[in-house]
């Protein structure tokens, strides 16, 4: 071999490869963009999940409301006294079902109880507050006539409750309570009764509310013409406990035996529940309307530790609280999440203190509140008539949702209507705070650590209810009005 063909070889190698630095360059480049395209990846995947976060929570919340909102509407239908329909507080500790001593505020400590005499129950998340609202609320009301009704009993004893498909005269005018035996019904109000009262039993117990069609306690309550605003009437009614179900579907057409003198349903008879926990019914003559009585609860309740062990319906360190709701059946609660994440539930009540048909706002013009030119709501202390949704501020007691004229320890249900004795609740405020499932720490946006609604305690410091971490929140607050008390005008 030539020396000159050698040298050519020799002068051709440099180009038939990479150098290692050249490789070690290239790598690194490669791995720069990799870098890169991962942080947008990562990005996005957090961007994508914190979006999901936030629609869960805002989800949680306006469900929330709106299910609170559908029962809370339906306060009193029926006929329950207003102070009988909105519970604020455990009138009577002994009854068992709410284990809550006093107003239903900022509660310290408190269980539910989900069994009868099982001893099983679910907590109440300290801190937060609780409602309770009676009426007939998930079922319909049936109307009466002379030939329908209780009875020679008056609806005082264990009677049956006779029901008609229709109701009135054809002269001047009836109702149709069910045309379930039709050929296309549109309302088979009787069948829904029925399936609703299909789980009664001796200590499953539902109510039933028979309203009297002949008398008002609130004659004296509407305004003198020419004004034409004038309250809904406010009849006598007795309540009774049923243990099997209904048979309103023909042939039984009946509520079945109904219990009017049981200790429970007499619970619900009394017009100030902290005046008296019974009231022996009385004599009803004609049945306006009778239906169903719910008492339901709203809360925001615990899942159970499991001795500290993660797994499934456990949560050791409390980071999953929820809304619940609780549907009374005799001495204890049907219980069901309405839903998840949900940390706190505060409750003010709308009460016309100033007697000008609407809960108002009572602080002077000009409002020194920049941020809050609501002419309805204050956010200062005793600035309006909503209690308490401000720190500090007093809870309502049940006698301020009826006007004391006089005062009716000697004048209950039944008896002489006191003039002018009228309702004065006219309102709900809820407020519900939504939490994120999973904490974001580097989140330090708006309720990262917690909000403060109302008047959660304490006045001053971080909000005792909030989960600990960095949690991605979402609040939403509405009024709500009573139809059933509301002034018509």
């Amino acid at each position: 071999m030539s020396a000159c063909s050698t040298g050519a070889r020799a002068r051709r190698h440099p180009a038939a490869g990479f150098t290692l630095i050249e490789m070690i360059v290239v790598t690194l480049l490669l791995m720069i963009a990799m870098l890169g395209l991962l942080a947008v990846f990562d990005a996005s995947s957090r961007i994508n999940k914190s979006e999901t976060d936030v629609a869960d929570a805002q989800g949680n919340v306006r469900y929330g409301v709106y299910q609170m909102t559908k029962v809370i509407r339906m306060a009193g239908a029926g006929g329950l006294f207003i102070t009988q329909a909105v519970i604020n507080a455990n009138a009577n500790p002994a009854w068992p079902g709410i284990n809550v001593s006093g107003f239903y505020n900022n509660i310290t400590s408190g269980t539910i109880d989900t069994a009868d005499g099982g001893g099983s129950t679910v907590t109440i998340r300290p801190g937060t507050d609780m409602i309770e609202i009676r009426g007939v609320i998930l079922s319909p009301l049936i109307g009466f006539d002379q030939s329908s009704g209780c009875g020679g009993g008056g609806c005082t004893g264990t009677e049956n409750v006779l029901v008609k498909e229709i109701v009135g005269d054809p002269l001047i005018g009836e109702h149709l309570n069910d045309d379930s035996t039709s050929g296309s019904p549109q309302r088979p109000q009787f069948t829904t009764v029925d399936t609703y009262t299909a789980s009664v039993t001796g200590t499953n117990k539902m109510y039933v509310v028979v309203e009297d069609g002949n008398s008002d306690l609130h004659t004296g309550c509407s305004p003198p013409p020419p004004s034409l605003t004038q309250r809904f009437a406010q009849p006598f009614y007795n309540v009774g406990a049923i243990s099997v179900p209904t048979t309103l579907r023909s042939p039984g057409l009946t509520f079945g035996p109904v219990a009017f003198g049981d200790a429970t349903a007499m619970r619900y008879n009394p017009e100030m529940p902290s005046v008296k926990s019974t009231q022996l019914p009385a004599a009803i003559g004609k049945v306006r309307r009778a239906g169903i009585m719910d008492d339901i609860i709203f809360f925001i309740g615990m899942l159970p530790t499991c001795g500290g062990t993660p797994g499934p319906g456990c949560d050791p360190l409390g980071q999953h609280p929820y809304l619940a709701q609780g549907i009374r059946r005799g001495n204890h609660f049907e219980v069901s999440p309405l839903a998840d994440d949900v940390e706190d539930l505060q409750i003010a009540y709308g009460v016309d203190t100033n007697g000008d048909f609407a809960v108002t706002r009572l602080d002077a013009k000009p409002y020194t509140d920049p941020f809050n030119q609501d002419p309805n709501v204050s956010t200062t202390l005793g600035g309006d008539e909503w209690q308490p949704n401000v720190a500090a501020e007093p809870l309502y007691a049940d006698v301020a949702f009826q006007s004391q004229n006089p005062f009716p320890g000697s004048n209950e249900h039944p008896g002489i209507p006191p003039a002018a004795h009228c309702p004065r609740l006219r309102g709900v405020m809820v407020s519900l705070l939504a939490k994120a499932h999973d904490p974001d720490p580097n989140y330090r946006g708006p309720g990262a650590t917690g909000f403060r609604l109302m008047d959660v305690l304490p006045a001053s410091g971080p909000p005792i209810t909030a989960v600990p971490g960095r949690y991605r929140r979402r609040v939403q607050t509405i009024k709500i009005n009573l139809r059933n008390y509301e002034f018509q005008g």
